[in-house]
């Protein structure tokens, strides 16, 4: 495929979604973790079953995957990048989950084959609630808001590091209010779908954080509407301390998330 053809990124995407299946990576692992009993499938007969899908999705699409205006992507940290110069009117996103996995990890094999990066760490750089952000606990919590004041201090007695990550991560989600507020027009909005976890047997409700944060922002109105999840059965639930797990405990997975409307 000639570096410049523009199916390169397709084929780049085919490959990437059947590195895992073709390596003795763990099948539901995000860490690195070799299965010593896997069978790797067959990387060229796996390749062209992954392009095959991806084109009968192409014509399903129908009209919907006609061309149209050209998109104007941007790389860039929402907290630092400039503002548009002309206001948009609708905002859709969803934030990475606090204490989560970091999204780079899941992607991690894709940078390192496609040589993306030398190290996929490299990826978290920037990123929100990013352990590569520094904070200064002492100082930093007084601008939390009411919530994330009291999600933080009640899991503080739990673990003080994972505490500080959380302060780190609303901290951030409440610049990003901010920041989708100067981003909008007079009579836009901004959409977010976000779910709540728990740690150390904390909830960490991060949809009523965010909606006070919105509201503190100065968005007029903000309207929320649950919506159940129903394709997260690999590992339903999780363990002491918050990681996914296939074993059966007292607490199962989140089933459900939060799409919130921010009116201006």
């Amino acid at each position: 495929m000639p570096a410049r053809s523009k199916y390169r990124p397709v084929f780049y995407c085919a490959f990437s979604a059947i590195l895992k299946s073709c390596s003795r990576w763990q099948q539901r692992a995000i860490k690195p973790a070799l299965d010593p009993d896997k069978m790797p499938q067959d990387v060229r007969k796996a390749f062209l079953e992954q392009v095959e899908l991806m084109a009968q999705a192409f014509d399903e699409a129908g009209d919907a995957a006609a061309p149209g205006p050209m998109p104007d992507i941007w790389h860039a940290n929402v907290l630092t990048v400039t503002a548009p110069a002309q206001p948009v009117d609708l905002i859709v996103t969803s934030p990475p989950y606090v204490t989560s996995y970091e999204y780079a990890d899941l992607h991690q094999l894709s940078s390192l084959w496609l040589g993306y990066a030398q190290d996929y760490r490299e990826l978290r750089i920037g990123s929100i609630g990013s352990s590569q952000h520094a904070l200064n606990f002492r100082r930093g919590h007084a601008a939390l808001n009411h919530i994330g004041r009291q999600i933080v201090f009640t899991l503080y007695s739990q673990d003080s590091a994972a505490a500080e990550a959380v302060a780190n991560y609303f901290l951030d989600m409440q610049r990003v209010a901010e920041r989708c507020l100067e981003f909008l027009s007079t009579k836009g909005m901004a959409m977010f779908v976000i779910g709540n976890t728990y740690y150390r047997g904390v909830e960490i409700d991060n949809a009523a954080h965010l909606t006070e944060a919105l509201l503190q922002a100065g968005f007029r109105s903000v309207r929320a509407a649950r919506r159940r999840i129903s394709n997260k059965c690999a590992t339903p639930y999780r363990d002491g301390v918050g990681r996914y797990t296939r074993s059966r405990t007292p607490r199962p997975l989140y089933a459900e998330e939060f799409v919130l409307i921010a009116h201006i």
